[in-house]
């Protein structure tokens, strides 16, 4: 059997104390047909001292000026050889048989992409713990990105870019990243994949590590500017998947904005208005019809006014019921 190039694409910027650890976790990969190209995005942290280090180890370093992590990862792409992509950020770790096992599942399936569970940890591995529950974790199915995408929709979840492995003919068809920075650059560029793939497979097995930082402050919504990023990529997701013409896909983008508005509305209020304006406005179900009451005062007063109502009268409801 052939054994095809894997890509991995390492960006980092002022990662100094972590990108080591993450270098060494694609160097430690028990399937050995790889490169690794690591993309420092203009740190200031003299990232760039570590660079001697890591070419006598065989990897290809690159410096660029600073223009974000997407940037980062297409200059990275530019410069891969490989059949197969591996995104990893400069904080994350992949287990050793991650490359191997994935790519063995996509070859056997002639998947387009692979995915599997990952775990989230602070300061070392043996401290992870779970991320919530996943959906589609039996080996054999074969399902497309449409499919998962409807899945996030209506069961609620979603997939980390450290979880993925690409087929680089996948990412011909969905091009490049979209350089601008944005919280949702990654839910933005693999809805695209999604959208091309006609087959995504899933290995049952813990295979990465998500490392939660105190300076992860790219991936928080406490700004306008990155609020406004984030709709905007919801926004272009809901064009994309419109040219499908199916309602249940819808329930995709249905879903974002509810988490936009989520999260923003303690502190933004008029954009989580805007938010909730938008959840309203997509004729598509939703998973939160399982929440029956909620679900009715969200469709009899929309999102907005329905949540504060609901969140008035629920307390009363408590009170009957134990009366």
């Amino acid at each position: 059997m052939s054994h095809p190039l894997v890509s991995i694409i390492i960006p980092t910027y002022n990662s100094k104390a972590y990108v080591q650890e993450a270098a060494a976790s694609a160097l430690s990969q028990k399937y050995k047909s790889i490169e690794i190209i690591v993309v420092d995005d203009g740190s200031t942290d003299d990232t760039r001292d570590l660079f001697p280090e890591f070419e006598a180890k065989g990897i290809r370093c690159f410096y660029i000026d600073n223009g974000g992590a997407s940037n980062a990862r297409n200059y990275g792409l530019e410069k891969s050889s490989g059949d197969y992509i591996q995104f990893l950020d400069a904080d994350d770790i992949l287990e050793p048989t991650k490359i191997e096992k994935q790519l063995n599942l996509m070859r056997l399936h002639k998947a387009d992409l692979c995915y599997s569970p990952w775990v989230i940890f602070e300061n070392d591995i043996s401290d992870a713990h779970k991320q919530f529950r996943f959906s589609y974790l039996d080996h054999s199915l074969k399902r497309t990105g449409q499919e998962i995408m409807i899945s996030y929709g209506m069961d609620n979840w979603f997939i980390l870019t450290v979880a993925w492995l690409v087929k680089k003919d996948l990412i011909e068809k969905a091009g490049f990243w979209n350089p601008a920075k944005c919280p949702n650059d990654d839910g933005e560029y693999f809805s695209r994949a999604l959208f091309w793939s006609e087959h995504v497979v899933c290995c049952n097995e813990v295979l990465s590590f998500y490392r939660k930082t105190a300076n992860d402050s790219l991936s928080k919504l406490n700004s306008e500017t990155k609020i406004e990023a984030s709709y905007k990529s919801f926004k272009q997701i809901e064009s994309l998947l419109l040219t499908c013409r199916n309602d249940k896909l819808m329930s995709y983008p249905k879903r974002m904005f509810y988490m936009q508005y989520k999260l923003v509305k303690s502190n933004y209020p008029d954009l989580a208005k805007r938010a909730a304006k938008n959840f309203d406005r997509i004729n598509a179900p939703s998973f939160l019809s399982d929440k029956i009451y909620y679900w009715w005062f969200i469709n009899r007063f929309g999102l907005y006014t329905g949540t504060k109502l609901y969140t008035l009268l629920k307390p009363i409801w408590g009170l009957l019921k134990r009366n």
